[in-house]
């Protein structure tokens, strides 16, 4: 089988790749272990698609929310992204002072419409929140999407435009001809190509460092709380600083309830630790206490990437013919997948990204012996 590009990996950065390339008229095989696709983390988050707080990854996120504006009508599907803002808070002055660092930094590259909120502004937002808190900021282009349907909504866009979706298949390495990248191998058989696009988000650093590339990758695991549906006051998301913890309004009248990631002692596991939600839960407590009234009816967890630096890989692996990495986006996957597909095809069909990648070069730490 031969095909332009193969894409190991049908998350959300994988099928948006498939999707701009086949815009382009590339013939695009995109290779899924799973049996659909945007099954593991890019379906298994709290779908914020939040620009506040961003570091050297702030200019792909303000791009990015610049495509998820018009996306669900160039998809042809209902993503239900809404840009709601995003609310972050401080409950103490050593807070603050983080929150204005942020603000200047996020001024000083364009996000300029974030601003600091007053105690009574912040529970003018959010009714019922806690008189603990001392400060806010607040984003009003950050929003919220559905993460189980935007993956699909991408392999589905792309199909319409010629590319195919294998599912259940497992990539189990490279095709080399010399200094290139040929094409992989999978249980199946061969799959020749052009170019190979590695996305497997936390399994892509064996692959990396197969053609000598370290990509190092720490797993970790984002759990979920899901509550019933009732009317609440949560009008947007909100983080607050040294919490471990979010609230995430949806469509559908849910509230997610998410504790921040921590390093996967399962290694690839989608366990939930019950302690962790029990204990979680009754904090929460304390910043709405209104939540006491509302029942959590499901939990779920994701496998998050962890990198040294916080940051992703993003491009072309140097020294190496044919072949591309996205992976390690270090819980900013969600919001970045649109702007980093596009990046990503027009990379690989030979146009230069307007976006600095240097920051998430794949090489940038200790290439491995091969």
């Amino acid at each position: 089988m031969k095909t332009d590009v193969v894409i190991v990996g049908g998350g959300l950065i994988g099928c948006a790749t498939a999707y701009y390339l086949a815009k382009k008229k590339s013939n695009v095989i995109v290779i899924e272990k799973d049996a659909g696709v945007g099954l593991q983390a890019s379906g298994r988050n709290a779908g914020m698609v939040r620009q506040q707080a961003r570091k050297a990854a702030l200019p792909l996120a303000m791009a990015s929310v610049r495509l998820w504006a018009a996306l669900a009508q160039e998809l042809e599907n209902d993503l239900g992204y809404t840009r709601t803002g995003y609310l972050k808070i401080a409950l103490d002055e050593a807070g603050v002072a983080v929150l204005e660092n942020e603000m200047a930094w996020e001024h000083a590259h364009g996000l300029t419409e974030v601003r600091m909120l007053s105690p009574d502004e912040c529970r003018d937002k959010i009714i019922g929140l806690t008189d603990r808190v001392v400060a806010g900021k607040f984003c009003p282009t950050d929003g919220i999407a559905n993460p189980m349907l935007v993956t699909p909504a991408y392999a589905r866009a792309a199909q319409r435009l010629g590319a195919e979706i294998k599912t259940r298949t497992t990539v189990t390495g490279l095709l080399r001809q010399g200094s290139a990248v040929r094409g992989v191998t999978t249980e199946q058989g061969e799959i020749e190509a052009e170019v190979v696009v590695n996305a497997a988000g936390p399994w892509a650093c064996h692959l990396n460092e197969s053609i000598g590339c370290a990509t190092p990758i720490t797993p970790g695991l984002s759990q979920l709380m899901f509550t019933e549906r009732r009317a609440h006051n949560l009008v947007c998301p909100v983080g607050v600083l040294g919490f471990g913890g979010y609230f995430v309004p949806t469509h559908a009248g849910n509230m997610v309830l998410g504790i921040s990631g921590v390093p996967n002692k399962y290694g690839y596991s989608t366990r939930v630790e019950y302690s962790d939600i029990t204990a979680k839960a009754a904090q929460m407590l304390e910043i709405l206490p209104w939540l006491s009234q509302v029942s959590v009816i499901r939990t779920m967890s994701g496998i998050t990437e962890y990198t040294p630096d916080g940051e992703p890989y993003i491009g072309a692996v140097p020294g190496t013919r044919g072949f591309f990495t996205a992976v390690g986006f270090h819980g900013q996957g969600f919001c970045l997948g649109p702007i980093v597909g596009k990046i990503l095809a027009d990379l690989i069909t030979g146009k230069e990204s307007s976006i600095s990648l240097a920051t998430f070069k794949p090489d940038r730490f200790a290439r491995v012996q091969g």
